[in-house]
């Protein structure tokens, strides 16, 4: 929809100033615009580069006589900057500051006029890599309500991955084929792609994130097809990248790793014997310090050949990551989930031993949370990691379906009851995009876990011979103060593979939650895998489904 300054187009009509607030002259000035209108040949009037028909002539002054819609108009007029670029797409400066703007109803009537330019301003601008621009257009208000800001941010998040999709389609040749092209990506992964990327709000940092990966991987890709210098460029870039602690700490990581390497190109004798050094105390020093280094290898290769003989067992490290298109993906908590999970599903022959031939523990009671004091420590030490996260949206139309009253408590109201129907004990952990809490179950007992109104997901530890201080093989690599403590010695028939399958990944509808006092029962037993093996499962106990959507893991 195309702005018309009524003012304006009063004025031209009438061949002079017209009030807009004399509803006398106006409604003569109409009568007189709609007799022309009848005697033109198009039945169209031409208003500088739009046509009017008769339809929209009527509407235009059905809203000058709405006294609201009139005194917006006066307050846009008022405004030199904002009323030129409704009527021309482009911006001169800032708008005035005016409180208006920031109330429903002006934004309600705005927004049609206002997000189509906009949106179209910023696509320009990210395709011509116009960062003031860009910088310029995100200084002023955003003049839409949320129906249009979000069809905005579609249009610009489409634009973006374009961009994207170009470097990242470069990447993936380059290491299939060394010989492949890549020139044509390098605008995409420059200084000047960065700034654009800056000029972009917060909503976008989770972006920001996954671009930086992209641009550090391409890097990468690059170094290992001897374009080293490039590959240090596109890194420096990244450098400037407002993006989060853990891309930033990735970024030097392989910065000062490609740099190291490209010094090592370098002629090892020219190196060794000081070229380029001028002074001969210099060179004197480099041999000196040359030597040193030598010998500390020496150590070290010795310390490794005779450490050999006591070195325990190696564990491998298991590494869990979130897939590409998981809901989860760049939350606060998602590192501390992977760290966890990774450890968890370690099955060391030294835990079952310990529990073989050590004392037996006490178990701790049902409801004692052995991971969350720890694992939220280690998410407020993360620095802003997450901080950009945009919780996906999962709004859409439901239809509830009657419902008795069974497995209601008003006490435990949004709520999984897990009943643990195994020999085994049960930790049940509840993880949301920025908390986390889990929850001991001992064999044959129940426990109730409070839902947040949000994403969720909820995962399933099972085990015996509970032991409190075991600690993880690893520490966790984003934060290395943080080693996970307490676990099963051994895992009960296929733990390990039911903590991977079982997860839960819920949202709840904030409507029906306020009104309703149920729960959600679900229960884990054992079945029946082929006549030697049972394996555990997980089972809703009602087919009562109001108010949740259960979202497909990725």
């Amino acid at each position: 929809m195309k702005y018309l300054n009524p003012f304006a187009f009063l004025e031209k009509m009438n061949g002079g100033p017209v009030a807009a607030e004399d509803a006398a002259a106006v409604s003569l000035l109409r009568k007189k615009i709609m007799a022309e209108l009848e005697l033109s040949e198009e039945k169209v009037l031409r208003a500088g580069t739009q046509w009017l028909s008769k339809n929209d002539l009527l509407h235009f002054f059905d809203e000058l006589q709405a006294p609201a819609r009139l005194h917006f108009y006066q307050q846009i007029n008022n405004d030199t900057v904002l009323s030129g670029f409704l009527e021309t797409g482009k911006l001169s400066g800032l708008f005035n500051d005016n409180p208006l703007y920031n109330t429903p109803a002006f934004l309600a009537f705005i927004a049609p006029f206002y997000e189509p330019l906009f949106t179209a301003a910023v696509v320009n601008s990210l395709k011509q890599q116009q960062a003031p621009l860009l910088q310029q257009l995100y200084a002023n208000p955003l003049l839409m309500d949320g129906e249009h800001q979000n069809r905005s941010y579609d249009k610009i998040f489409r634009t973006l991955q374009q961009s994207y999709k170009i470097l990242e389609d470069a990447e993936a040749r380059r290491r299939a084929n060394p010989n492949s092209r890549w020139r044509e990506a390098l605008p995409y992964a420059g200084l000047q792609q960065v700034r654009v990327l800056n000029a972009l709000p917060d909503i976008f940092q989770e972006f920001r994130n996954d671009y930086g990966i992209l641009m550090i991987n391409f890097a990468l890709a690059l170094d290992g097809t001897r374009e080293n210098k490039k590959a240090l460029e596109i890194l420096r870039a990244v450098k400037v990248l407002k993006c989060g602690a853990y891309v930033r700490e990735q970024t030097e990581r392989y910065f000062q790793r490609l740099e190291e390497k490209a010094i090592s190109r370098k002629s090892l004798l020219a190196r060794f014997f000081g070229a380029g050094y001028r002074q001969k105390k210099d060179r004197r020093k480099l041999v000196r310090d040359a030597l040193l280094k030598g010998g500390i290898a020496i150590a070290i290769i010795a310390a490794i050949i005779i450490g050999a003989h006591f070195e325990q067992a190696y564990t491998p490290r298991i590494n869990v990551r979130e897939s590409e298109n998981s809901i989860f993906m760049g939350a606060r908590t998602s590192l501390a989930m992977q760290y966890l999970l990774s450890q968890l599903l370690m099955d060391t022959e030294k835990r079952a031993e310990k529990l073989l031939n050590g004392p037996k523990l006490p178990a701790p009671a049902t409801g004692t949370d052995p991971y969350g004091a720890d694992f939220m420590k280690a998410v407020r030490m993360q620095g802003d990691y997450g901080a950009g996260f945009v919780r996906p949206p999962f709004g859409r139309a439901r239809n509830w379906t009657p419902e008795d009253s069974s497995w209601t408590d008003p006490a435990h109201r949004q709520s999984l009851r897990v009943f643990n129907r195994q020999d085994g004990a049960l930790i049940t952990m509840v993880q949301t995009p920025d908390s986390f809490y889990s929850c001991y179950i001992a064999p044959f007992d129940s426990a109730f876990m409070p839902l947040p109104l949000s994403i969720s997901r909820v995962y399933f530890y099972a085990g015996t011979g509970w032991d409190p201080e075991w600690k993880a093989e690893y520490a966790m690599d984003y934060v290395p103060s943080y080693r996970a403590k307490g676990f099963f010695l051994m895992p009960l028939y296929d733990a390990l593979q039911f903590l991977k399958t079982s997860c839960l990944q819920l949202n709840l509808d904030s409507s029906y939650w306020q009104r309703s006092n149920r729960y959600i029962p679900v229960e884990v037993f054992l079945s029946q895998k082929d006549m030697l093996q049972q394996q555990l499962q997980l089972r809703q106990l009602t087919n009562n489904f109001n108010g949740v959507d259960l979202i497909p893991m990725e």
